[in-house]
C-alpha cells in the first residue's frame, strides 16, 4: 500500500556514511525496526536519497530519508 507521507524517524548515523533508522513514529503509534532487510540509494537531481525496506516483525515498510531536506517518509508498507 503505496502511503508517501512524511514521518519522526530516530536513526545512528554512523562511519562511513552509514544510516540506520531504529523507530520511526507514524499515525501516533511508535514502531520499532527490527531488521533492515534492504537498503538502496536513488538520485533525484542533485539530491541523494536513501531508501530502507525494514521490518518490526509483522509488517514491512519502505522509508526514505532525503539529504538535502533531511526529511524521512514512509513510502508504503504490506502487511
Amino acid at each position: 500500500m503505496d502511503i508517501g507521507e512524511t514521518i519522526s524517524v530516530v536513526a545512528s548515523f554512523g562511519m562511513p556514511y552509514k544510516i540506520k533508522p531504529v523507530r520511526f513514529r507514524w499515525n501516533g503509534k511508535l514502531f520499532e525496526v527490527k531488521d533492515i532487510t534492504y537498503a538502496w540509494q536513488t538520485k533525484e537531481g542533485q539530491t541523494k536519497i536513501y531508501h530502507f525496506s525494514i521490518t518490526n516483525g509483522k509488517t514491512l515498510y519502505e522509508l526514505s530519508f532525503d539529504t538535502v531536506s533531511l526529511v524521512w517518509r514512509l513510502e508504503r508498507l504490506e502487511v
